[in-house]
């Protein structure tokens, strides 16, 4: 029974406690722990934001756009180092909120640019605000090992093809 109740307690990834537990084929895999910072990182800005429905990458995508009047999904995408098709639904997204507009390109009606509404840079405006605390928070947890951390981050972008955002 105490066997089982290891193994058992192995695979889950929280205690009755709260406390996080790791499965042990995953306790030293960095793929593992990136996943789950990023995941429990977002859902608390999510948290502090009030918005249950946030996405990942959507005040990057709307703090892009505040910074320009306007842009192509190419160059939000090359930007953001966001792929292309996953970035196609998050400005579906952003529209249908109306957060942003499309705008058609009179040259060629296949190409289209976007740019944020009044409500999206007030949305914009408001996370910037919870996003500052929020990375003030993180620079707490990181300590004197934020530069070494952002560093091993940006190799991990790199090596992967990602492009490194400073």
């Amino acid at each position: 029974m105490a066997v089982e109740a290891s193994t058992r307690q192995d695979t889950h990834t929280e205690s009755a406690d709260g406390e996080m537990l790791v499965p042990a084929m995953f306790r030293n895999l960095i793929g593992y722990h990136l996943r789950v910072a990023q995941e429990t990182s977002f859902q608390a800005f999510a948290k502090a934001a009030g918005k249950a429905d946030l996405k990942p990458g959507w005040y990057a995508l709307l703090t892009v756009l505040a910074e320009r009047e306007s842009m192509t999904p190419s160059e939000l995408s090359r930007i953001c180092g966001r792929d292309r098709s996953t970035l196609t639904s998050s400005l579906k997204a952003l529209s249908h909120r109306g957060l942003i507009e499309r705008q058609s390109n009179p040259d060629d009606q296949r190409s289209y640019s976007v740019r944020l509404t009044e409500n999206g840079r007030r949305m914009q405006e408001q996370l910037h605000a919870i996003a500052v605390v929020y990375n003030r928070r993180l620079d707490e947890i990181a300590g004197k090992d934020k530069a070494v951390l952002i560093a091993v981050l940006g190799r991990i972008a790199a090596t992967f093809g990602t492009p490194q955002h400073s």
